[in-house]
């Protein structure tokens, strides 16, 4: 409010970084207090705000400079002078000083009070500002050309180093870059997340898109464009897939088949399976539980049938299929409780399957 509202007047416009000190209640206020507009980059991208960042740099420079303390906690003390200097400076894009623009001429430095100066009357006021205005004027229109001509070299410096420009529609699937970080993550762990679909552009490269990985309620979230790839599916390994499905659909089918002929010669052979199961019982040795029998709450050789399947993210950042299976019971058992219920691995499941005891449910076909 001094250094700034009170020497230049009140600011239409506040560029900031989008940092939290600069995003508070107390720059809200004043914002609103001044009638101005806040602009922040969306999301946080350094290359948006050069400006602000290029400043930091040269002010940081500068203090370094006037400071003496091995300490350095008097960098608040030179911040006044940092400042003087810097708009006394000649600037490489305008080709003319900060004071120069704003008040039409070059302030006089502590420097030129050691020498001696030759001081001239202005003359009669309205000649003094008829040349004043004509300076400021000629000043301006030098720093626009400058200004242009320097821009267009900096931009073809920075196409030198920067791919083309991408550009995603809407409805496009993404592979989005983002890092997990926290303590639990490793080195190990997923960098990409996807795919996610582009839902409208945001501006200035950004993209509103939502995540097509997770179950439930949507999450949506602004990205910009130098963290998004295309995200594609090849012919081939759609073919491939559905080979895979089609192998395990036809592997299923003889499992099941085998099942009900393994059934048939038990009900066959019942009365003798009886009589020789105790002697079998005292001379074989006992081999280890099977999947089925050690999972909990569940029955020791009963079939499963799958419901549906879900991925879930842990804490490590590595996502987890797991299948949501319930034991197949007898139509009088089903009428009085739907429990059984439960949530398996998948190394779980493919043991089940191996052992031929998931079956299709009575609402996609019939149970064995």
């Amino acid at each position: 409010m001094k250094n700034v509202v009170l020497k230049f007047g009140a600011f239409r416009e506040l560029l900031t970084d989008g940092a939290p000190e600069l995003t508070g209640k107390v720059i809200e206020q004043l914002v609103i207090l001044l009638q101005a507009q806040q602009t922040n980059s969306v999301p946080y991208r350094s290359q948006m705000i050069g400006l602000v960042k290029r400043f930091h740099r040269t002010w940081k420079d500068c203090i370094a400079t006037y400071m003496s303390d091995e300490r350095q906690r008097d960098w608040d003390v030179w911040v006044d002078f940092a400042a003087y200097a810097y708009n006394s400076g000649q600037h490489s894009t305008v080709l003319l000083s900060p004071n120069k623009l704003m008040v039409g001429r070059r302030l006089r430095n502590p420097n030129d009070l050691l020498r001696s100066a030759n001081v001239t009357e202005a003359g009669a006021l309205t000649n003094y500002h008829r040349r004043l205005i004509a300076a400021m004027k000629s000043s301006s229109a030098c720093a626009e050309a400058a200004r242009r001509r320097e821009q267009e070299q900096q931009k073809r410096y920075y196409d030198r180093k920067v791919r083309s420009r991408r550009a995603f529609a809407v409805g496009d699937r993404l592979w989005h870059f983002k890092p997990p970080r926290g303590p639990k993550a490793s080195k190990l762990v997923h960098q990409w997340l996807g795919p996610v679909r582009v839902l409208e552009s945001a501006g200035y490269d950004n993209y509103l898109v939502e995540r097509e990985d997770v179950a439930g309620d949507p999450e949506q979230f602004i990205a910009h464009a130098s963290f998004l790839v295309s995200y594609h599916s090849p012919p081939t390994l759609l073919a491939t897939a559905t080979a895979d499905i089609e192998a395990q659909l036809e592997h299923e089918g003889t499992l099941n088949l085998a099942g009900d002929v393994a059934q048939d010669g038990e009900a066959v052979g019942a009365t003798t399976a009886r009589v020789q199961a105790p002697a079998a019982a005292g001379t074989a040795k006992r081999r280890g539980r099977t999947v089925a029998s050690a999972v909990p709450g569940r029955r020791a050789g009963a079939n499963v049938v799958e419901l549906r399947r879900r991925r879930w993210r842990n804490a490590a950042g590595q996502y987890v299929l797991e299948f949501e299976v319930q034991d197949v019971r007898p139509a009088r058992a089903r009428r009085k409780t739907e429990g059984g219920k439960r949530w398996i691995s998948i190394r779980q499941y493919d043991q089940l399957l191996q052992d031929g005891r998931v079956v299709e449910g009575p609402r996609f076909g019939e149970v064995v």
